[in-house]
């Protein structure tokens, strides 16, 4: 009789220790099962929520890291350490855009316009909440661009509706620089009377700088009134292109943050260059103002702003569209060795923080059980199999004296126990995945959508989150995921990969917890065993 007959016959005249042999593999392999499912769920999760996220990266100071460092330090040594750290420079900005990884990118300067001359268009719950103080001038957002398609037109978070983009020649300084072009909003346009070709000004209004140390006291707008202006910075624009937010959304939702929208409704988008020469003019306009005042500076009490450094670097925020979200890592390591210190890349994928914090903790959780689980399985398997072995000692002594060789016999218990494994880890991987989906999507619920039910206005509360915040910084709205939207992204589904997985692990544990019970069979005498 072959080996394999006898393995079958012996699996067959042995169904007690088969059945228990069955019963723990099915056990154990459930569990592994359960384990490698998460491990493929949280994974298969990862890559969908990122594919569904916009590819687009920019940059942030590391407030945390900056922190730490400065914790020590007096405010003297602080305010030193912050003047000595490096700004990110525009050939920097160009070395990243450079990368394999990116499709298009710009950079920005921000900025901001305030007059009396123009009115927002505001959604009507602004209407009712109202927005600034009787008496003060309304501000503007303006975004600058050194492509002549702003970068929010070419990730269609806008659509031009009319006119065009900026020619290459508007984006340097001409001959006039208090003069330029611009693209503003359609409702913008609209409220204000004004249409393609129509010209307004960017201005900035300087007050007088007062004894109080620069802040107002008393009524607020006191220093909007005519005799308090020391100057009016104005920059003329022509209207080259109307644009409409591509995003849809209820005008008459109180629950909304109309805020970041109403500044997108009206944002102003200028070549660099404008931005910068806005600015410049404010600061000398603001450094000349403390000549026309009558009272002594006190730099205990006041502040001045000082002339900047010739070779100081403009503010910029850079903006990168990838080829595929999936680059987004490999992105983040090649731009490590360009960006200067304390600045990191930041993407779209806090949107789902929460389910990501809670994925991590999940896999901790999946890969412990899978390394115990694992152990589990060699350790039992190991002894289970040398108990069984023991009882059959004179039947493996007799195979010996009959000339079988040990490697046959080997092979012979490897399948016995390998067929009965078979059939436990091919029911366990069905149980197994059932189970881990029932429990992590459990889990995932209490901690995604608990927090809930503790806030009376629903979302957990508000906390500052500086990737969100940097985001806004630029007019590009952060895709955020309600927890049940979070909830319901998390599937456990038996791909082959995971199938083939979970068979290379069951089968390999059950294959090296038999390699310690063969030992046993090595070292028989069968003489010894006969006798």
């Amino acid at each position: 009789m072959n080996f394999f007959k006898r393995a079958t016959t012996s699996i067959l005249r042995r169904p007690g220790k088969t059945i228990i042999l069955l019963l723990l593999v099915f056990i154990l392999g459930s569990v592994i099962a359960g384990a490698i499912s998460v491990e493929g769920a949280i994974s298969n999760t990862d890559a969908n929520l990122r594919a569904r996220m916009p590819a687009i990266v920019t940059t942030r100071m590391d407030w945390e890291s900056i922190q730490e460092s400065v914790q020590d330090l007096t405010f003297d040594e602080q305010d030193e350490y912050w003047r000595q750290l490096e700004e990110l420079t525009v050939d920097q900005v160009r070395a990243l855009g450079a990368l394999e990884y990116v499709e298009v990118y710009d950079y920005m300067q921000r900025s901001w316009m305030q007059t009396f001359d123009l009115e927002r268009h505001l959604p009507e719950p602004m209407l009712d909440w109202g927005v600034g103080w009787p008496g003060e001038p309304v501000d503007f957002s303006l975004f600058g661009g050194n492509n002549p398609s702003p970068i929010h037109l070419e990730n269609d978070l806008i659509t031009l509706v009319q006119g065009r983009v900026f020619s290459d020649s508007e984006l340097s300084m001409g001959a006039n620089p208090n003069r330029s072009v611009a693209i503003v909003s359609q409702s913008f346009a609209d409220l204000n009377n004004l249409s393609l070709n129509s010209t307004f000004n960017l201005s900035h209004m300087i007050s007088y700088p007062n004894e109080y140390g620069g802040w107002w006291m008393g009524d607020w707008t006191d220093q909007w009134l005519d005799e308090n202006i020391y100057t009016t910075i104005e920059i003329e624009v022509e209207i080259v292109g109307l644009f409409e937010l591509n995003e849809e959304f209820d005008y008459t939702d109180h629950s909304i943050d109309w805020w970041p929208i109403m500044q997108r409704m009206n944002a102003i988008y200028v070549p660099n260059w404008v931005i910068g020469e806005l600015d410049r003019q404010r600061l000398q306009a603001e450094i000349s103002s403390w000549d026309a005042v009558d009272f002594d500076f006190d730099p205990e009490v006041h502040w001045r702003p000082e002339e900047p450094d010739e070779d100081q670097e403009e503010s910029i925020t850079p903006v990168f569209m990838l080829k595929n979200p999936a680059y987004i890592d490999d992105f983040r390591i090649a731009a490590e060795d360009i960006l200067p210190p304390y600045f990191i890349l930041i993407d779209m994928s806090g949107g789902f923080g929460d389910i990501e914090s809670s994925m991590a903790t999940m896999q901790s959780i999946a890969n412990w059980i899978l390394w115990v689980s694992v152990g589990a399985t060699l350790l039992i398997l190991s002894l289970l199999i040398t108990l069984f072995l023991r009882d059959r000692r004179y039947e493996m002594g007799v195979y010996l004296a009959l000339g079988e060789k040990k490697g046959r016999i080997i092979l012979q218990i490897l399948m016995e126990v390998v067929v009965t494994a078979l059939v436990g880890i091919t029911f366990a991987v069905f149980v197994g995945n059932m189970i881990s989906s029932v429990m992590s999507q459990n889990m995932l619920e209490t901690q995604l959508l608990a927090p809930q039910d503790d806030d009376p206005w629903g979302g957990g509360g508000w906390t500052w989150d500086p990737d969100r915040d940097a985001f806004e910084q630029i007019g590009i709205p952060r895709t955020e995921m309600t927890p049940q939207q979070m909830v319901d992204a998390f599937q456990i589904t038996l791909s082959f990969e995971v199938i083939l997985l979970f068979y290379a692990i069951g089968l390999g544990a059950v294959v090296l917890s038999t390699m310690v019970p063969v030992l046993y069979v090595v070292t028989l005498n069968p003489k010894k065993v006969l006798m």
